[in-house]
């Protein structure tokens, strides 16, 4: 298993690295200050923050009381990619969400409507209807990963159209951006822009590099190549 964090010290600590060493996880940080490098967590946090923002409406302090609201609809609303929702591809059906007990759905009305007997009958077709379903949810959950892989190369096509690819190589000399830990604003205007200059110790992937110092002190953690730029001296 192969779990991606952020730097934060409720991760990054001794404690963290013994646990996932215990239990054969693979514990990777996603670059510092790029923590969309893990899409898949980054996507559903960007989509639920778009949930909260229009239950507010201003009132940014109040979120915490809306967060289940914004979960429930994420979950269980169809997604863009799998045309499922989180829910349906858990469990296999689709959720009866509580407006329908108050207003009565058809489906809910028709269950609420029968005779002892004929509900009876309605309850034994609905649970062989529910082990089919059951039987068949690991297909459908196949058919929601490949769904979602063609959107993903759909967005990566469009994506590289649209981007000259920059990359760096193992011992050339890059400049860092600097940035303040905690803070969106960057550093302030009369400091430098850039810090270094670093040696590109080891490419850890596509536009992530690790770096050292002239002296051959590691700099923590992988950095992204968009905070980097080359150093000609």
């Amino acid at each position: 298993m192969v779990v991606i964090t952020d730097n934060g010290t409720p991760f990054a600590n001794q404690r963290i690295h013994d646990f996932c060493g215990e239990h054969q996880i693979n514990l990777k940080y996603a670059s510092v200050w790029h923590p969309h490098t893990n899409g898949q967590a980054e996507a559903a946090n960007k989509n639920i923050l778009n949930i909260l923002k229009k239950c507010l409406d201003g009132a940014r302090t109040h979120w915490p009381e809306e967060l289940p609201g914004a979960l429930w609809a994420y979950n269980t609303a169809p997604s863009e990619d799998t045309q499922e929702s989180p829910f349906s591809l858990s469990f296999g059906m689709d959720v009866v969400i509580p407006i329908e007990l108050e207003h009565l759905s058809p489906r809910v009305e028709a269950a609420a409507s029968f005779e002892p007997e004929a509900l009876q009958t309605w309850v034994d077709e609905n649970d062989d209807s529910r082990r089919v379903n059951l039987d068949l949810l690991e297909q459908k959950r196949e058919l929601a990963a490949l769904k979602r892989l063609e959107h993903k190369r759909r967005v990566e096509r469009y994506y590289n159209r649209k981007v000259s690819p920059r990359t760096l190589n193992q011992g050339d000399l890059v400049l860092r951006r600097r940035l303040l830990a905690g803070s969106n604003l960057g550093v302030p205007k009369v400091e430098p822009n850039w810090e270094g200059p670093y040696i590109v110790r080891e490419v850890a992937g596509p536009n992530a590099y690790y770096l050292m110092t002239s002296e051959g002190a590691q700099i923590p953690r992988s950095w992204s190549g968009d905070d980097l730029k080359r150093f000609y001296a």
